[in-house]
This record gives C-alpha cells, structure tokens and sequence, in this order.
C-alpha cells in the first residue's frame, strides 16, 4: 500500500497488531446466521414487508404530506471550555413552502467558574444533546399543528425525546393522536444490548448491532415484545430496508401500533436499494440542515466580535501555517 503522507513504522505495526486483536476479541468463527435466525423466531417475530409501489404510497398519503425532521449541531474547534455550539432542526414536509426551523446557540463560556467541575466535558456533551432534541420536537410540533400531515419520520430513536424532554414529548404525542399523524422515528444505529445479553451468550462482547448484521433480508422485519424502554408508549421493531447488511431500527407509539407494518413498507419504498438503509426524504432533510465546518465558521466570524473571538475563543494552534 503507498501512503501519501509520511507514516511511522511503529503506527503500522501498532494497527495492525490492534487489527488481530480485535479479530480475535470479536471473533467471527462462532458467527452462526442461520442459528441466530432460529432463535431470533423462537424468542420474537421475523416477517416480510413487501415494497410499496408508488401508486401505493399516493393512495396512503392520498392528500396529505409526508415530514421529515432532524436537527445538526457543530462546534467551533476549542478545549472543552473555549467552544460554541451552534444547533439547528428542520421539519421539512413535500409541498413547497414546507419548512420549520428551528436554531440556538450554546457556549460553556457563559456558565459561572464555579460551576466548572470534573467531568463537565460529558455534562456539556449530554447538555447539546438535550437542546438539539428540544429543537427538533419544537419543529415537528408545528409542522403537526400546521400542515397535518399523514406521517412524521424523526432522525433517531424516538425514546430518547421522551428521556430528554417528557413533558414536550407528551405534548406532541397528544397533538399527533388527535390530528391522527403518525409518528415515527428511524435510528441509523441500533445502540441495544439486551437480546444479546439474555439471549446470546456466545457473544460476550457484541452489541444488538453486531448480533443483526448480515441476519435480516431486504424487507424483512424483527419484533421482540420485551423491547423499548419502560413507559415510553412505544412499539419497536429492526429492519432491513436495503442491500446494506446492516438493518435500522424503528420505534413509533403504542397508541398508533396497528399501522406500523403499512410504516414499514412505507419506509422500505423510499430508501434506495443501493443507499445506506434511510429513506431518502431524511436523507434530504439532514443535507439541507447540517451545521458544516464552513457555516460554523462563517456564522462565527460574521457575528462574534473579532477581539471576543480571538480572546475567547481561538486557539493558539489554529494560527498554524504549516
């Protein structure tokens, strides 16, 4: 292999000795898919979905418009302390004109030294979190209230809005059932740990994630009753929605469960075969609201005094030339 750029001896080895190691932690020997299938039917449900047509997906929606929201947040370059954040949430429905924004901003420079404490860079981490999610109910909320569109799909796991934000959450839960506008959330990653914890001992060090990979076929669904978090009012499922071996996860609400096959192929209609597994339109909405590197330094330069930026905010090694 040629480099480009200079690569010392000792980091070659040192990533290749990691490369065995992991081989060998996560071994793959033992990786049994028609086995983890068997047991995944005896202890859940696998189905098919079949793909809608578009005709089908004009009868469901009939007039009514499909929302897509997400929500991005970046950071200037800096120490834990020496940052801002700037956040922004889109709802965005088909029609033209369909669009809610929603933005903040968040610098820990703000807070009191006193309240600095050990372990402050995870606090501020869970604290974007948290303001990025508020953002997002407040878009999808008014996109509800409106244009009461047939469906909702949120970017990630709706169970983490009703963690962050339950009495906002609440409050569009109410609004979507009395508008009946479904909502669903799409997670790109499935973060879960209990089917292999009490199902799959033979895989110590695995995730749900790697227990799935390469498991499901294209349009094929995984049901566990015991899953989803305590209280919430959600049903979940795992699907497979492309040649991408790797499913997605989807959560909607107990309340609106008896469509969650019809969301299915719903979903599994507008993601490209050959793409990553997310249906296109939340694929749309999370390029037109991403917070680049180039925005954020824009926005910053165009808004932040340049004496409050250099004093504040820039490090020393960004004056780097070479």
């Amino acid at each position: 292999m040629i480099f480009l750029f200079p690569v010392s001896e000792e980091l070659k080895r040192r990533l290749q000795q990691v490369n065995r190691s992991l081989k060998e932690f996560y071994s793959l020997s033992t990786f049994d898919k028609q086995k983890i299938r068997q047991r995944l039917a005896e202890i859940g449900h696998l189905r098919k979905i079949p793909k809608w047509s578009s005709g089908q997906i004009r009868e469901w929606l009939k007039e009514k418009t499909l929302v897509g929201v997400d929500g991005s947040v970046n950071s200037i370059s800096g120490d834990q302390v020496r940052t801002l954040s700037i956040f922004q949430a889109l709802a965005k429905g088909l029609k033209k004109q369909e669009e809610k924004w929603a933005a903040d901003v968040y610098t820990p420079l703000l807070e009191e030294r006193g309240h600095r404490e050990k372990g402050q860079a995870a606090r501020d981490a869970r604290e974007r979190g948290k303001i990025l999610s508020e953002l997002e109910l407040k878009v999808a909320q008014e996109a509800v209230q409106a244009w009461s569109p047939k469906v909702v799909m949120m970017d990630g796991s709706l169970a983490h809005f009703f963690i962050d934000h339950p009495d906002e959450w609440a409050q569009l839960v109410r609004l979507a059932e009395q508008q009946k506008v479904i909502l669903i959330g799409i997670a790109e990653e499935i973060q879960s740990y209990r089917l292999v914890d009490e199902f799959f001992p033979e895989y110590p060090y695995w995730s749900d994630r790697e227990l799935f990979y390469g498991v499901l076929e294209e349009g094929e669904i995984f049901e566990w009753e015991d899953w989803g978090v305590a209280g919430s009012g959600l049903w979940k499922m795992v699907m497979r929605t492309s040649r991408n071996p790797q499913p997605i996860g989807l959560d909607g609400l107990v309340s609106q469960q008896d469509e969650r096959f019809q969301l299915a192929g719903f979903i599994y209609a507008l993601t490209p075969e050959r793409g990553r597994g997310i249906p296109y339109w939340l694929d749309i909405v999370d390029r037109q609201v991403r917070v680049t590197n180039p925005l954020v330094q824009t926005m910053v330069e165009q808004y932040i005094d340049p004496e409050i930026r250099y004093r504040l905010l820039q490090l020393k090694r960004e004056e780097r030339t070479l």
